[in-house]
C-alpha cells in the first residue's frame, strides 16, 4: 500500500509541477518564479523512485508482468515529463552559445547542493562521534583518577592503621613493661628501726633491712618513729651517721 501511495504521490507532484510551468512559462521573468515547481518535480521523481520495484518479493519484482509493466509505464511518463519540463525551461531561458543549457545548470546546481547537504550531515556525524569520544575519554580519565585516589586512600588508611597499632602497642602498661623487662619493679624489704635521735621537736629515725639496706626519715616527736615498714631494697648501703645528720640540721637551723 505504501508503494502505491508513494508512486501516486510522485505522479501527482510531477503532473502538478509540469502543468503549472506550462501555463505560466510565458509570463515568468526569472527562473526563481518557478523554482518551487521545479523542486516539486524533483520531489515527485524521488517519490516514484522510492515506490518502483520496492516492497515486493524477489519473485514478484522480477516475475510479475503487471508490476513490470506498471514500472515501465511510470518510468516512460516520468521521462516524458522531464523532457517536456526541460524544453520549456530551455526555450524560455536560453543560455549563450557554448554554455551549458539552463536545465543542465539546474541539474548541476541541485547535485552540488545535494552533495553539500550530504557533506554537512557527514560532518555533523563526525562531530557527534568526536564529542561522544571526548565524553567517553573524559569519563575514562575521571574513572582512572578516582581509582588512583581510592588506591592511595586505601594505602594511607592501611598505613595509618598500622602506625596507630604500632604506636598503641608501644604504650604498654607499667605491669607490661615490668613483664617485658623494660623497667625494674622495686624490690621491697622489711626495714626495722635501728636508731633514733631527737632534735628541736623532730626525731631522726634510722632503719635497717636485708643486705645492709638503710633508710633515714624525720618525724615529728609527737608521732615518733614507727617500728618497721617496707622500704626499697638497696643492698650494701652505708649506714647514715646520725650525729652527722644532726650536725647538718644544726647548720641549717643557724
Amino acid at each position: 500500500m505504501e508503494i502505491i501511495t508513494a508512486t501516486l504521490t510522485g505522479i501527482a507532484l510531477i503532473k502538478k509541477s509540469v502543468d503549472f510551468v506550462k501555463e505560466n512559462i510565458s509570463t515568468v521573468n526569472d527562473i526563481k518564479d518557478i523554482a518551487k515547481q521545479i523542486d516539486g518535480f524533483f520531489e515527485g521523481e524521488a517519490q516514484m523512485n522510492k515506490g518502483q520495484g520496492k516492497g515486493l518479493g524477489i519473485a514478484e519484482q522480477f516475475g510479475s508482468v503487471e508490476s513490470s509493466a506498471s514500472d515501465f509505464i511510470d518510468r516512460k511518463l516520468l521521462n516524458e515529463s522531464r523532457e517536456e519540463l526541460k524544453n520549456l525551461i530551455n526555450l524560455r531561458f536560453p543560455s549563450p552559445a557554448g554554455s551549458p543549457s539552463t536545465w543542465d545548470q539546474i541539474i548541476a546546481e541541485r547535485a552540488e547542493k545535494i552533495k553539500q547537504a550530504k557533506e554537512a550531515v557527514r560532518l555533523q556525524n563526525v562531530e557527534k562521534r568526536q564529542k561522544q569520544k571526548e565524553i567517553i575519554d573524559t569519563l575514562q580519565t575521571m574513572g582512572i583518577i578516582f581509582c588512583v585516589i581510592a588506591v592511595v586512600g586505601i594505602i594511607l588508611f592501611i598505613g595509618l592503621k598500622a602506625y596507630a597499632y604500632e604506636y598503641k602497642s608501644k604504650q604498654l602498661t607499667r605491669q607490661q613493661q615490668i613483664n617485658q623487662g623494660l623497667i625494674k619493679e622495686p624490690q621491697l624489704v622489711l626495714c626495722r628501726l635501728k636508731k633514733q635521735k631527737v632534735y628541736k621537736g623532730k626525731v631522726a629515725c634510722i632503719y635497717q633491712g636485708a643486705n645492709r639496706t638503710f633508710e633515714l626519715s624525720f618525724q615529728d616527736i609527737r608521732v615518733g618513729c614507727v617500728k618497721n615498714f617496707q622500704c626499697v631494697l638497696n643492698p650494701n648501703g652505708k649506714e647514715p651517721n646520725i650525729d652527722d645528720v644532726m650536725e647538718s640540721l644544726r647548720s641549717i637551723a643557724k
